[in-house]
């Protein structure tokens, strides 16, 4: 992998593409009242000029000289070492452009959705705020602006999985999304820690440069360290249960947390410290590990869901997993196509279920919905190619990308991941099309809720505007067809000459497998994905399965295995290792700690500084006869000191 950061220069696209968004989120904080609806405008309008200006700056960002590789814009210099700067590479630039561009269909999808809230322009002004703080962390030429970008990404996800904070839901999930990210940074900083201590340097080049040079058990301890952060950040387990749980804010904001920002962000980081990885087996093997172990717990606990924003999640989870064991076992190349096409077909997924939520009058359960094919036939083919690109159904993007970390796995030695990761796709089919049939196929089912609540007309489903509608028509084209463009022609694809600079030297290193085996994957993948879909087929879409969907529906969430209704146990046994503990010490702190010790000190303190004044004032009795005895008893102790001193000498 290069070592440069660049060739250093003055790149005013660079620095804009990243200020605008930050200039969007303070005019929409300052000036919300007065610009009203016109707030959602800006902020989308800022978003889509930086789409415009990263896409200004591919040559820049692609231009190789004398060893170095994109554009670096310093920005300051403290000490030696210890520079801040911008750097548009490869890496950087394919996330700039979905943090730019996915998010602005997403935030313009927004002005749509948010229309009538009453904190519309704060919205806006925490989305601009979210694009701004991820490209802070990716655009960052060093660990400590990485770190910035990491802590502010994680205060925007606060503001807005928290946004509607009248609802002590959304406030909950808010306080346990940053609480487990703060685990994460604290990772972060320990890697920070020791990286400047072995290195002295915070500068990627520099630290990049020395990897070979490290010994293995400072490597491995950086590496790990980092990893925390990563997978604190990108849900990861054990550090995933924050994921479903940040559903409590708007559906745009899950849109842009799971496919164009936060999530990925882990991602990223292993990507980008990919020489620290690659001289470092063990940490390879435990990042590997990880990733292929949440894939396939993801897609276990989405079979457990009915919300369809938490299905959706679980996805996430799964999908995220996918694209760490990629980068983790050195498939750099396919880890970071999956990420590219999943934010297509992510964001697509998560915005068509926003046209369900907001026609249906914010239902989410899917056993309440069905015949929404016929209701709404465009939601339906939004979430139908969707599905089938998630899902790796051939000639759909997510068929090319995820074949690619999977095959990734085999090639780099790893052959218990890929195995699961080929499990992990049957189950993927299997929920992902389970929400498509309860919810489309049949008939409607929520005319009984209606009817408990006071036939509200608003329940019945109805089209969306076509401001929602606009931006999820954009993503059904990248979503079908940006896997087959990218990784068109195998280990010669446009995409792999695109990271070459990068990580080619990773790739050389792949075993060579006979040319039959990558047809093999592709077959026991396909054979699974049938697999799922079959049983989601049987159980939810064959007129057997439609005439008694409410009763089959209602057995089926009463049988569900209690291991999966309460999510695998984890966060019973987070509750109970960690939580629990930290308050009862919490506790222990304010019986003992706190008033004996911290307020004892000031009461001691308090004290002392009494009898000391008590016995200063004793003196000053107001008597010349006392001063004056005082005075000569002074005198006469200078005398007998002088005295003795002189003697001795």
């Amino acid at each position: 992998m290069s070592h440069s950061l660049g060739v250093t220069g003055t790149y005013p696209l660079v620095l804009t593409l990243w200020l605008l968004p930050l200039l969007g989120a303070i005019i929409c904080w300052a000036f919300g009242p007065q610009l009203r609806t016109m707030s959602g405008w800006l902020a989308s309008a800022l978003v889509g000029i930086s789409f415009v200006l990263a896409v200004a700056s591919w040559s820049d960002a692609t231009q190789g000289a004398g060893g170095t590789l994109g554009a670096h814009q310093p920005l300051a210099s403290w000490l030696p070492g210890f520079d801040f700067g911008l750097l548009l590479d490869p890496l950087s630039l394919i996330w700039t452009f979905i943090i730019t561009g996915v998010g602005f269909l997403i935030v313009f999808y927004s002005i749509g959705y948010m229309d009538g809230d009453r904190a519309f322009a704060r919205f806006f002004a925490y989305m601009s705020f979210f694009v701004f703080a991820m490209l802070t962390l990716v655009l960052s030429d060093n660990f400590i602006g990485l770190l910035v970008g990491w802590g502010l990404v994680g205060l925007a996800s606060y503001f807005l999985i928290g946004f509607w904070f009248e609802r002590q839901s959304a406030v909950a999930a808010a306080r346990k999304a940053f609480v487990i990210n703060v685990v994460g940074d604290v990772g972060m900083m320990f890697a920070i820690f020791l990286i400047v201590a072995n290195v002295h340097s915070i500068n990627f080049g520099a630290v990049f440069a020395a990897a070979p040079a490290l010994s293995a058990g400072v490597l491995f301890a950086i590496c790990v360290t980092l990893f925390i952060g990563a997978a604190a950040k990108s849900a990861q387990i054990p550090l995933h249960t924050w994921l479903p749980d940040a559903m409590e804010g708007p559906t745009p904001v899950s849109a842009l947390i799971h496919a164009a920002t936060m999530v990925t962000a882990g991602v990223y980081l292993v990507a980008r410290c990919a020489p620290l990885w690659d001289h470092s087996h063990g940490a390879q093997l435990l990042v590997g590990g990880i990733g292929a172990a949440t894939a396939l717990v993801g897609a276990i606990l989405g079979t457990a869901q009915w919300d369809i924003k938490r299905i959706l999640a679980y996805s996430t989870m799964s999908q995220i997993g996918y694209m760490i064991m990629g980068v983790g076992v050195g498939a750099y190349e396919g880890g970071i196509a999956h990420f590219f096409a999943h934010a297509f077909f992510k964001a697509q997924l998560f915005l068509g279920a926003g046209l369900i939520i907001h026609a249906l009058a914010d239902e989410q359960d899917i056993r309440a919905m069905g015949g929404l094919r016929r209701r709404m036939p465009f939601a339906f083919w939004v979430m139908l190619t969707a599905v089938l690109s998630i899902c790796g159904v051939p000639g759909f993007s997510g068929f090319f990308s995820k074949d690619a970390v999977i095959y990734g796995a085999l090639q780099h030695g790893h052959p218990w991941v890929y195995a699961t990761d080929i499990v992990t796709a049957g189950i993927t089919a299997y929920y992902m099309f389970r929400l498509l049939f309860v919810a489309f196929l049949g008939e409607y089912r929520g005319e009984a809720a209606q009817a408990r609540a006071a036939a509200e007309p608003a329940r019945r489903p109805h089209a969306p505007a076509w401001i929602m509608n606009a931006p999820v028509a954009v993503l059904i084209a990248p979503s079908v067809a940006i896997g087959a463009v990218l990784m068109f022609g195998g280990e010669n694809s446009p995409w792999q000459r695109f990271f070459a600079p990068l990580f080619g030297a990773t790739s050389s290193r792949a075993i060579a497998l006979p040319p039959v085996s990558e047809g093999v994957t592709t077959l026991l993948v396909f054979i699974t994905v049938i697999i799922g879909f079959a049983i989601a087929w049987q159980r939810y879409a064959t007129r057997s399965a439609q005439a008694d969907a409410v009763a089959r529906l209602r057995r089926e969430s009463e049988r569900m295995p209690a291991l999966l209704t309460n999510l695998l146990y984890f966060d019973w046994l987070i509750e109970r290792l960690f939580v629990r503990p930290a308050q009862q010490l919490g506790a222990l702190f304010g019986r003992v700690l706190d008033p004996h010790v911290f307020d004892g000190a000031v009461r001691d303190l308090v004290y002392w500084a009494r009898w000391l004044g008590t016995l200063v004032r004793s003196f000053q009795t107001g008597l010349v006869r006392a001063y004056a005895l005082i005075l000569v008893a002074g005198a006469a102790c200078f005398i007998v000191y002088y005295a003795v001193a002189a003697g001795v000498r």
